[in-house]
């Protein structure tokens, strides 16, 4: 039961855990081993798979301490198919923000899943999102010269049109 639970959500988590961290292999790995472990020890708990990944997430981010200068490696999001601006875009938020967005916009994961992750509801949560993404398109508008390309780009992009429209 332990090795399917990995199985099911370590892929995924570790890909939130890299994009929360901004590239920090090394931090993200050791974030999502150790959300995986603890949720193992806990997985008759965690049974339904949208509650459990927003359990391990709200561990995730709850541990995730960033530091920009150690371990950033923009290299890794940009094989994810981030590009340099969206980075440093993403650099300029903080870990709440980050974390909302990447449930929200790139996971798509149920708003009650959001809400979970990041510790706030109603309109606290809205406020968070919106600052989120206004704070990630400004930063964005004054890195970058051309619109992004890739997966990633392409739900922000979707993002910032509902933002701004």
């Amino acid at each position: 039961m332990k090795a399917a639970f990995r199985d099911l959500h370590g892929r995924r988590l570790h890909g939130f855990a890299l994009l929360l961290t901004l590239g920090d292999r090394p931090g993200a790995a050791r974030l999502a081993s150790e959300a995986l472990t603890a949720g193992a020890l806990r997985v008759d708990e965690l049974r339904h798979p949208e509650r459990a990944a927003a359990w391990l997430r709200h561990r995730v981010v709850g541990r995730a301490r960033i530091d920009r200068a150690a371990h950033v490696d923009a290299r890794v999001l940009l094989d994810l198919g981030v590009d340099e601006a969206l980075v440093i875009a993403f650099g300029s938020l903080g870990r709440l923000e980050r974390a909302a967005l990447i449930a929200s916009t790139v996971e798509r994961l149920d708003r009650r899943d959001v809400a979970s992750i990041v510790g706030r509801e109603g309109s606290s949560l809205d406020r968070l999102l919106r600052r989120a993404r206004e704070r990630l398109m400004r930063a964005y508008a004054e890195t970058s010269a051309e619109p992004p390309d890739g997966p990633i780009a392409a739900r922000v992009q979707g993002l910032a049109r509902r933002a701004m429209g």
